[in-house]
């Protein structure tokens, strides 16, 4: 087995504990099950380093956005406490940045096809601020920056798989994560400021969104 796979069985079994931990607002066990998950998606990234023509530069970039997303867990636990979330939402507006640029920076710059995806997100944007508008209160402005941020990241990622650099494994891989992690805060969003209930699918998609963009490093060879 690959050495970048040995940690994946375990990070999809914390995943699951993670969704039960948030829906039952377990606070005490997210406190350590979120960090530990991108922790994990950290060693997974490590690990394809083992792996022969493993892009050492690519790697480093990706250590970095997740390490800037293990910080931002640390921070985020309690969503609801408005020092925590203003706090979270910074770290997680400067990793994802980090990730847009990365994918960026590999995929040799921005390609013609992106326009069209940058004006899809551009709707959805305004579609969702439309929605939460009057429930975002004191939060308008990072929630307006981070749902720019965010979306960009993708645009990004889904970039990668018509921009004829990445590998297209790694392309694959990055769009499915950042499409994840972008479903995954939308969900977060609608319960916070739309209309409140549990999580379904927000907890596995952020923890699983980090840990496919892990898994990309092992696929994009020099």
């Amino acid at each position: 087995m690959p050495f970048h796979l040995i940690l994946v069985p375990v990070n999809i079994i914390l995943i699951v504990v993670y969704l039960i931990a948030r829906n039952r607002n377990n606070l005490k066990l997210t406190s350590w099950i979120q960090p530990l998950n991108t922790f994990l998606s950290i060693g997974i990234a490590a690990l394809s380093l083992l792996n022969p023509g493993t892009n050492l530069s690519y790697t480093i970039w990706i250590l970095i956005g997740l390490a800037l997303c293990f910080a931002a867990d640390i921070f985020n636990i309690d969503m609801n406490n408005d020092k925590i979330f203003f706090a979270g939402i910074a770290f997680f507006i400067v990793a994802y940045l980090e990730y847009a640029i990365t994918f960026t920076k590999f995929n040799r710059g921005f390609h013609q096809g992106d326009i069209l995806v940058g004006l899809l997100f551009i709707a959805i944007y305004a579609i969702l601020m439309m929605l939460f508008w009057k429930n975002l209160g004191k939060y308008k402005i990072p929630v307006l920056i981070y749902g720019l941020i965010l979306p960009f990241m993708v645009t990004r990622a889904i970039s990668t798989l018509t921009g004829g650099v990445f590998p297209m494994t790694a392309a694959i891989l990055v769009t499915a994560g950042s499409l994840m992690l972008y479903l995954g805060d939308i969900e977060y969003g609608m319960q916070r400021f739309y209309k409140p209930g549990k999580f379904t699918v927000g907890p596995i998609c952020y923890a699983g969104g980090q840990l496919l963009i892990a898994l990309s490093c092992a696929y994009f060879i020099s």
